[in-house]
């Protein structure tokens, strides 16, 4: 019984998670409209990190690390939080937040790019062909077939920032089989801060607090809670139960929630090439996702000589 209910509720758990990252983007885009950017980023990494602290310490664990595995510690505090926080933030305060969400899909497709290149894995060619079809739908969501291109300088941010990211992902691997998620979230979120807050005390200082407003405080409050705290067990969960695959397409919901939650809350207006290009994007990630194992030849021989399987 308790397991058929567990089942029951999977799908609605993580339709909640991407529902929560869809809201942080727009939320954090609107308080960005009343706090710079460093000090978004300064504030929320203070509250953060001690809660993260907090966190492990419930959990029943200790921070605990090797001399020999910091450098790669140090890459995946930069990677995942540092120069990450800095290049994703910067970007959602020159961008929308559906463009930011869209753009943001491609840190799987780096994160095989890099492991392609180091020879780690080898990437088949079903996963490049939805990565193709994806970077043609953000073509066409940024006009650029219409002949009034507007790729914007949070959109070149965010890209980058994805790209960077990639290379969390691919250290924090290396680094998984000795170190218990919670763990290294602690130890890699302080590595990050340490990075970010110094340079957002100027910020701080000069942000005049009393003219904030409820919502933008709750928009805060929500990011330092939701995005980390509360969403990534279910996550890890739903992996546990679906698989890494199954549960990395509920991802490319994200965007579609960023979108459709900030036409009520910062009454933005799509164009219809911007329609057209997000659902090109999208559905190119999901074909890059689910033919990720399969090249062009294995697809043709199938085609060719599968039929009476």
């Amino acid at each position: 019984m308790k397991s058929r209910l567990q089942s029951g509720l999977l799908y609605p758990a993580l339709f909640y998670v991407v529902f929560v990252w869809g809201l942080n983007t727009v939320l954090i885009k609107h308080a960005l409209t009343e706090l710079s950017p460093l000090a978004f980023m300064s504030l929320r990494f203070l509250v953060m990190t001690p809660l993260a602290f907090v966190l492990l310490r419930v959990a029943g664990e200790r921070v605990s690390f090797e001399k020999r595995d910091l450098p790669l510690l140090i890459i995946c505090g930069a990677c995942g939080y540092g120069v990450y926080q800095y290049l994703w933030v910067l970007g959602l305060a020159n961008t929308s937040p559906f463009a930011s969400a869209l753009l943001g899909t491609f840190a799987p497709v780096f994160t095989l790019a890099l492991l392609a290149i180091a020879g780690h894995e080898k990437v088949r060619s079903g996963r490049w062909i939805g990565a193709a079809v994806a970077l043609a739908g953000v073509a066409i969501f940024e006009g650029l077939f219409g002949g009034a291109p507007s790729f914007r300088t949070g959109d070149v941010l965010t890209l980058i920032a994805a790209a960077v990211f990639a290379g969390y992902n691919v250290v924090s691997a290396r680094l998984l089989g000795r170190y218990t998620p919670l763990n290294l979230l602690v130890i890699t979120l302080t590595i990050g801060a340490i990075m970010i807050i110094p340079s957002g005390i100027p910020a701080l200082v000069h942000t005049d607090f009393a003219h904030v407003s409820p919502q933008s405080w709750g928009a805060v409050a929500f990011a330092i809670v939701f995005p980390i705290m509360l969403t990534y067990p279910v996550w890890s969960w739903g992996i546990t139960k679906l698989g890494a695959g199954r549960v990395s397409l509920f991802s490319f919901l994200t965007p579609v929630f960023a979108g459709l939650l900030s036409i009520p809350i910062l009454h933005v207006h799509f164009e219809t090439h911007q329609l057209i290009g997000g659902a090109i994007c999208l559905a190119g990630m999901v074909v890059s996702n689910m033919l990720g194992r399969a090249s062009l030849a294995e697809l043709w021989s199938w085609r060719a000589f599968g039929v009476e399987r």
